[in-house]
């Protein structure tokens, strides 16, 4: 008994020591990337292989019984690893292991890479950066986010889709646009338009040979992957509901065209005699007196237009299944009345583990959207064009009509009803009632859909099957009213025309992929697959006219004699292809990417449908080599990389091998038939070689860098060859030319400041691209294409060929051009057009990002520019032209027009010649702040206090808010040679919130 109580005593005290040993520590985990806190970090006592630790709360707050100075080990998927003594109130900062990140990076085939891993060029952007934004079209958010890929929004209509090039333009007469690739599967450019930005989780840009060999023949231009969100397994559900309601204005315009004062001023200027005109004394004194003067493009477009953003998401998980449904609405209406664009959208991302080595899935969107475009929008020049109408228009002519006008008098009673015709200007009618006589519109339904079926029969393989579809339903619609019984009868009788497209494209994939491992550091990863493509477009189209009863504007009430010929066609396209990649790591320092395709199309000539492509990449990772140790401190990673590939370019139009017979003319009055495309036995491919050199990595654990150097030459070009007309054509097509393009891109990166409550992340790119024609056809090294562009070998594709001007001559006020030998002259000739230097493509891209984090507070700001890009504005020729001034209104720079020798103007005198010569061509570099949100996430306790709500963020967002520029017309972001009449770029402010449940 006394034993027994001898030795209860010393486990007593024993157990009372060890209390008093240990203590309680607290501590906190915070992220450097943003300073926010890490939800879910586990922290263990370094060395315990039990379950005991800590897992961090809401707050990112912790607290775990240990002896003071013990070693804690904290960990979270996606950072590094982080081992500290413990301490009380210690602040635990984990960094960004990008290694871990790159697991999410997807390259279209096979399981997702380490980005730490790739030997290629790849850049990705989250969702963060794409959600929230006031636009449809979510290709514009991605302009200024990636080296080297050129994105323009050339249009403000809320329709408009994006133009997108990777490191420049490699063909002349084949598509330059990269390959969209939606969750494992091609889709066209245009189903931008049909996604729900918030449903993207990330957009991954293939920009070199090495990453995008794989993909062979659609390759040449890049690839752009986007991946959508996915729910988790294990994760409880989450439903997220988001709203914004947006204006949209005129982005800007440099342009001042004269008010109804100056326009009559200048009357006078043109025409001195008018000093003494009677009538246009009155007329000036009654716009004088009673201050009537319209501006057109405040009246066309210059009031704020609506658009209204709802979203709404649930995703989750259970432990075999993992699902995303999400809905969104979009409604915008263009700063044109008659502009606008609808979008519903439903999205059903859902995978089913159904055991351990089949798992089922399906990515579906549905997509309908319908849209209005301005009328007569596409016909620049058109008088009836509301943006060409905005500049030429008389400021003294009102869209209204003015009651009981005394002109001697100098009065008015007011207005009346809105005009139909307005006499002032030739008789020209309103536009908007134009609009309103011809309404159309169209609408389209698209599905997306991926189905996969992945077999995991042992370790290490993985087998995969995905059908994939890219289908849509296109239908515009057109009616012109009768007039019968208006105030002008234009249209006697009226007319309707319907017309549908349909296009469906399968893809079946199947792939074979194997990892395994060889004594601890030969990591390697083979995939074999093959792929078939088929798609097919029919188009219908059919009208009536003659149609008298505008309730019954229907095809069944007309009569054959008013029936147009119906439209119709069809088309094909089949590709097939065989690949295979590999990928080797030796000890997580020396890393090799093997991949190859043989590619078959049906697009090309018999005899050319097949070819071979691939790529080759090798990476170091300096850092992981043991000399480099020492400098850990502060060089965190270093990786140097070089890959050399060739891709093909198969984006032609369809049937340009075949020999076509078609309605072609007429033969004594009836419709005959004719070859309307000549054979061409040896069309083929396209192909781009390319050669890339990267050097990135990350300094202080803080700053990230990325240099590449890269040179695409592009061989077996496809060009238009001109041919004697005596073949019945002016053209055929062959792969005769070579151009390249060559540049480099740097990226960097800092976290300049890092704490828990304060981030700020600074990033920055540019890139240049030097491009340069080497090869046209038959020996030749020069053909012109129009009035102002010339295709030469030594000169960049874009290159403007123009006659130049020089300046106006003081002495007479005449035009001064120079010969194509630099001498002066006054006599306008064509054969005086040379190359000017100055290029449509901008060999120059920037962008600057940078996010700032205070607490709940966060403020984005994202710029984007171009440089040394030029562009005509066409407009200039209209509205600095004295032979228009007496019909149509005028530039107010007209009143620096020269009058007297001695004047030193830029402006020619009343009766000089004027052409589409260099004056016209512009400087159309701009920096623009594309996107500005600030944000606050409400604190984490409040949500708590609520026991419903996750996360409560409201923001306010802003899109070209404001662009700096020397371009004078509307918008310089036009991806073309010139400008008129395009519909401008717009400003959103948008105020929106988002609630987490």
């Amino acid at each position: 008994m006394k034993k027994r109580l001898t030795m209860m005593l010393a486990c007593l005290f024993l157990s009372i020591g060890m209390a008093l040993a240990q203590t309680t520590v607290k501590g906190f985990v915070v992220s450097s990337e943003d300073g926010e806190p890490v939800i879910g970090a586990t922290v263990k006592v370094k060395g315990d292989k039990t379950d005991k630790g800590a897992v961090t709360n809401l707050d990112g707050e912790f607290k775990i019984d240990v002896k003071p100075g013990t070693q804690l080990v904290i960990t979270y998927i996606g950072m590094q690893t982080a081992t500290m003594p413990a301490k009380d109130g210690m602040k635990v900062t984990l960094y960004t292991d990008s290694e871990a990140l790159g697991e999410v990076v997807v390259m279209g085939y096979g399981s997702a890479r380490k980005l730490g891993t790739i030997a290629g060029s790849v850049s990705t952007v989250n969702s963060e950066k794409l959600s929230n934004r006031p636009v449809a079209n979510v290709a514009d958010a991605l302009q200024g986010q990636v080296a080297g890929l050129q994105v323009m929004t050339s249009s403000g209509d809320p329709s408009a889709t994006a133009s997108m090039r990777i490191r420049g333009i490699t063909s002349i007469n084949a598509a330059t646009e990269p390959l969209y690739i939606l969750d494992g599967s091609m889709v066209s450019q245009n189903t931008y338009l049909s996604l729900n930005p918030n449903d993207i989780e990330n957009v991954t840009v293939l920009k070199d040979a090495s990453s995008t060999a794989v993909y062979g023949s659609l390759a040449a231009n890049g690839v752009i992957v986007i991946t959508t969100k996915k729910g988790k397994y294990g994760q409880a559900p989450e439903v997220s509901i988001s709203a914004s309601y947006s204006m949209s204005q005129l982005a800007g315009d440099k342009t001042e065209v004269m008010d109804a004062n100056q326009w009559l001023d200048f009357q006078q200027v043109v025409n001195p005699s008018l000093a003494t005109n009677a009538g246009y004394l009155a007329k000036k004194n009654f716009y004088k007196k009673t201050g009537v003067s319209t501006n057109w493009r405040d009246y066309f477009f210059g009031s704020s237009a609506p658009t209204v953003n709802i979203n709404a998401s649930v995703r989750g998980g259970t432990s075999n299944a993992n699902y995303l449904i999400s809905y969104g609405h979009y409604k915008a209406d263009g700063i044109m009345d008659d502009s606008s664009l609808r979008r519903e959208t439903v999205r059903a991302n859902v995978e089913i583990k159904v055991n351990d080595w089949l798992k089922l899935g399906s990515n579906t969107n549905l997509a309908y959207t319908k849209n209005n475009t301005t009328a007569f929008g596409s016909q620049g020049t058109s008088l009836y064009n509301k943006i060409f109408a905005a500049r030429m228009y008389l400021p003294t002519q009102s869209p209204y009509e003015m009651l009981d006008v005394d002109m001697e008098k100098g009065t008015f009673s007011g207005y009346g009803k809105k005009l139909h015709k307005y006499d002032d200007m030739s008789g020209v009618y309103s536009p908007e009632w134009l609009s309103e006589l011809q309404p159309s519109y169209n609408d389209r339904i698209r599905i997306n859909e991926n189905v996969f079926v992945n077999l995991s029969p042992i370790k290490g393989l993985n087998i995969r099957s995905s059908l994939g579809l890219d289908c849509n339903d296109y239908r515009t619609f057109y009616k012109q009213l009768s007039t019968q019984g208006e105030d002008y009868n234009i249209f006697p009788t009226g007319q309707v025309n319907k017309s549908m497209s349909r296009f469906y494209r399968w893809t079946v994939t199947n792939t074979a992929e194997y990892k395994f491992n060889v004594a601890r550091v030969h990591d390697f990863t083979v995939l074999l697959g093959q792929e078939s493509m088929n798609d097919k477009t029919t188009a219908f189209s059919a009208g009536m006219a003659g149609l008298t009863d505008n309730r019954l504007l229907l095809m069944s009430r007309g009569v054959q004699a008013y029936a147009s010929v119906p439209g119709d066609s069809e088309t094909k396209e089949a590709r097939n292809s065989w690949f295979a990649m590999a990928n080797y790591a030796y000890g997580n320092r020396y890393f090799l990417d093997l991949s190859g395709r043989r590619d078959g199309s049906s697009l090309f000539a018999e005899g050319h449908q097949w070819a071979t492509f691939g790529a080759a990449a090798i990476m170091w990772n300096v850092t992981g080599e043991k000399f480099m140790q020492s400098s850990k401190k502060w060089l965190d990673e270093l990786q140097v990389k070089a890959s050399y590939g060739v891709t093909g370019n198969a984006n032609i139009s369809s049937n340009l091998a075949l020999a076509l017979a078609g309605v072609s003319g007429n033969y004594n009055g009836v419709a005959g038939l004719g070859v309307v495309n000549p054979r061409n036995s040896e069309l083929s491919w396209e192909k781009v070689k390319t050669l890339n050199l990267a050097l990135s990595g990350r300094m202080f654990k803080r700053f990230t860098y990325n240099f590449e150097f890269f040179d695409k030459k592009t061989v077996d070009m496809i060009l238009a060859v001109p041919v004697s007309y005596t073949t019945g054509f002016g053209s055929r097509y062959a792969n005769v030319g070579s151009l390249f393009n060559r540049g480099f891109e740097a990226t960097v990166g800092c976290d300049i400041f890092s704490t828990k409550d304060l981030y700020w992340n600074v990033s920055a790119n540019v890139s240049y691209t030097k491009n340069e024609i080497t090869k046209l056809f038959n020996g030749q090294d020069e053909y012109a294409m129009s009035d102002y562009t010339k295709l030469k070998v030594g000169h960049p594709y874009g290159e403007f060929y123009m006659v130049r001007w020089s300046h106006v001559d003081p002495a007479d006020g005449q035009n001064v051009w120079l010969d194509k030998y630099g001498n002066e002259t006054k006599v306008y000739d064509e054969n005086n057009r040379v190359f000017t230097g100055k290029n449509a493509a901008a060999p120059w891209q920037f962008g600057l990002n940078s996010t700032t984090s205070w607490k709940g507070l966060t403020l984005e700001l994202q710029f984007a520019g171009v440089f040394g890009r030029s562009m005509i504005n066409q407009e200039r020729y209209f509205i600095e032209n004295p032979s228009f001034a007496t019909q149509w209104n005028q530039s107010t720079k007209m009143f620096d027009m020269w009058q007297k020798p001695g004047d030193v103007t830029t402006i020619a005198a009343a009766n000089a010649q004027r052409h589409m010569d260099t004056h016209l061509l512009e400087n159309a570099n701009f920096l623009r702040l594309k996107f500005l949100q600030l944000s606050y996430k409400l604190p984490q306790q409040w949500m708590n206090a609520t026991h419903i709500l996750k996360g409560v963020t409201v923001y306010f967002a802003s899109r070209n808010l404001f662009t700096i520029t020397n371009y004078s017309g509307y918008d310089p972001e036009v991806d073309g040679f010139l400008s008129v009449g395009n519909y401008p770029n717009t400003r959103q402010y948008s105020f929106g919130a988002q609630l987490t449940f």
